[in-house]
């Protein structure tokens, strides 16, 4: 599989790599040049039109995209800075399997506002809501992982609805938050989201 390139930029608030290793979406030709063009831009400090390239990759999902657009966010390079809109893409490219990605998540919460946080995560539930309603099962333990760490207070009786779904999928990776979401609740707030879950999950599958 193709290797991208590693560029380590030393800025004032982080050091962090900007293109990661390897995409897993390399397969797909315009996106892998797509992504090497936006590398090519931050080389060349030509950060508009990185967080152009990059912003573009990001919708489409690709983590590594993600994870660069928050970058030049939090550091207002190719676009005013903006805490929100890092902690969104963080979050995202954490979402999408991206190694670093919690760790830039935790360094952003200390700059921004508990209220802001939750707003955040409230925008990334309404979305992955949106996903799981029609049919994505991999969008029910990004949800499950969202209601557990994103928000300021967990919601893990959410979470336990979402990630019993995810469980019932067979997605992987569900486990232990399933098992780690139930540690802090009652049994008889565990039975009464078993219940809650049964009627999302046949509403999502009629």
């Amino acid at each position: 599989m193709k290797q991208f390139l590693a560029i380590i930029l030393f800025l004032p608030i982080v050091s962090v790599n900007v293109a990661l290793a390897e995409s897993h979406l390399s397969k797909d030709a315009e996106q892998a040049e797509k992504f090497e063009k936006a590398v090519k831009f931050v080389s060349d400090k030509k950060y508009v039109e990185a967080v152009e390239e990059f912003k573009a990759l990001a919708s489409l999902g690709l983590p590594e995209a993600q994870f660069n657009l928050a970058i030049l966010y939090l550091n207002g390079l190719g676009t005013p800075k903006n805490f929100k809109n890092s902690l969104y893409w963080s979050w995202y490219a954490y979402l999408n399997d991206h190694q670093t990605a919690f760790d830039q998540v935790e360094t952003i919460y200390s700059s921004i506002t508990e209220t802001l946080r939750d707003t955040v995560a409230n925008q990334v539930i309404e979305e992955l809501l949106l996903s799981a309603n029609n049919g994505d099962q991999l969008a029910t333990l990004k949800l499950g992982q969202t209601y557990m760490q994103l928000f300021v207070v967990p919601d893990y009786k959410s979470a336990y609805i979402w990630l019993s779904i995810a469980q019932a999928y067979g997605v992987e990776g569900v486990t232990d938050l399933l098992e780690n979401a139930s540690k802090q609740l009652t049994l008889e707030e565990i039975l009464q989201q078993q219940d809650e879950a049964a009627v999302t999950f046949d509403n999502i599958n009629p």
